[in-house]
């Protein structure tokens, strides 16, 4: 029984001091990777912190930190910042596999208590006093009365002397289904809180951090955005109303009027459905809610690809205000007023000039030229790298390589003057199909 005490408590013993061992390679190693950073951000900020917390519950990170910025003359006061793994375990195996240029299966990254000052240099600059704004900035202080942009006397009259905010940022992986599945949590006092839940579509199991950021194709498989107001809109109605010497409800008419004629004279056109939506989230207590379901994974820069309806079916979108659906979800858009309203130059495409061929007296052969042949939908799939054209039931028609043709999509890269493109596009929504040969 002795010999029995004395092995339990030697096994106990050990295991005190491989958790200290483990616990003093965590701070050093943490201390010397924030003390680096605090080094390299000094030309920009003087960078204070107040310590190392290790949690068993598997977190990492430093607290009470302090940047002072050289250039605007302010300050952030940040609470925490932890790097967070589902347990002690998780986040050992985590940090290894960051250290050997592989992607751990879950990771957070915490910020607490974000303090930033409205009448510092980061908010606090006279909107008037900056350069010209695009078209769509400033698009809250619309309907204002004289008010054009919100800057430090406006948040403050609203009550404001703060902003205090919390934001998690986190992935999981999900090598079953090749997924990556992130999560944004943030919640700003008095303000708003956005909750985020976003699954990409991988072509395959994603092992190191060089292969996703190399070979990612941020295809959307499924999205769910949920944003609940808690006290931006009703400060902001208050307040703008009365700067417009109007009613709460009559000050929010004409901010949404005077929003539609501003996106509509810069090429995005909402219908009434979103625009009564917008409204009805003004209120205050409301909840918005966006979903996207798409049939298959896509790439949501080619949505601009197809007409605004098609977009919004391929994508799966669907819109809830105060619990409420928006059945109306109808818009345009007008890509190069778009364009221009955001200051992007079109890029243009120039054919380099081809030399006259030499007359030659050798025999010319002869050339059979290829043309475009119909073919019945369900054949697609024989012809899968060929050239096809296609017509959908829309009357939208595409030409390019034909990539891939599963039971239900047909997928086909087009080229533009930008460069390439690649859509999926429904079997069931294809009226006509040619391939070239």
């Amino acid at each position: 029984m002795q010999k029995l005490k004395i092995v339990v408590v030697t096994f106990f013993i050990a295991l005190i001091f491989i958790a200290g061992g483990t616990w003093g390679y965590l701070w050093y190693s943490t201390k010397q990777q924030v003390d680096q950073f605090v080094l390299m951000a000094k030309p920009f900020a003087d960078i204070s912190y107040g310590g190392i917390n290790i949690s068993p519950s598997g977190s990492i990170g430093v607290n009470r930190l302090r940047a002072i910025f050289n250039t605007v003359n302010d300050s952030i006061t940040i609470g925490s910042i932890q790097l967070k793994a589902p347990n002690i375990g998780a986040l050992l195996d985590a940090l290894w596999q960051l250290h050997s240029n592989r992607l751990p299966k879950a990771l957070a990254l915490s910020v607490q208590q974000v303090e930033i000052a409205v009448d510092g240099g980061i908010l606090g600059a006279d909107p008037a006093s900056g350069s010209q704004s695009l078209p769509f900035s400033n698009l809250n202080a619309l309907g204002c009365g004289p008010i054009t942009a919100f800057g430090t006397t406006e948040w403050q009259e609203m009550g404001y002397t703060r902003f205090i905010s919390d934001v998690t940022v986190g992935y999981r992986l999900n090598p079953a289904h090749h997924r990556i599945e992130l999560q944004i949590d943030s919640h700003t006092q008095d303000w708003a809180t956005l909750n985020m839940d976003i699954s990409f579509a991988t072509s395959g199991p994603t092992v190191s951090m060089l292969e996703l950021a190399s070979s990612l194709t941020p295809k959307l498989a499924n999205l769910k955005a949920v944003m609940r107001d808690t006290g931006f809109n009703q400060r902001r109605n208050s307040y703008c109303a009365a700067k417009a010497g109007k009613a709460v409800d009559a000050y929010i008419v004409d901010h949404v009027r005077l929003v539609a004629e501003r996106l509509h004279a810069n090429g995005l056109y909402l219908g009434q459905g979103l625009l009564e939506g917008y409204r009805n989230y003004l209120m205050t207590g409301s909840q918005l809610t966006i979903l996207a379901s798409p049939p298959s994974p896509i790439n949501p820069a080619e949505l601009q690809s197809y007409k605004p309806e098609d977009a919004i079916k391929l994508a799966g979108l669907t819109l809830t205000v105060n619990e409420k659906p928006v059945t109306d979800l109808s818009l345009s858009w007008d890509n190069a007023k778009i364009a221009r309203a955001l200051g992007i130059q079109p890029e243009i495409a120039l054919e380099a000039e081809k030399p006259e061929p030499e007359p030659s007296s050798a025999p010319q052969t002869i050339v059979i030229e290829r043309t475009f042949h119909p073919i019945p939908i369900g054949e697609l799939a024989h012809h899968v790298g060929k050239m096809a054209k296609i017509k959908t039931a829309n009357n939208a028609q595409y030409r390019g390589k034909l990539e891939a043709v599963t039971e239900d999509i047909a997928t086909i890269t087009i080229r533009k003057p930008s460069g390439s493109a690649t859509l999926s596009l429904r079997k069931n929504e294809i009226t006509q199909a040619q391939v070239l040969y």
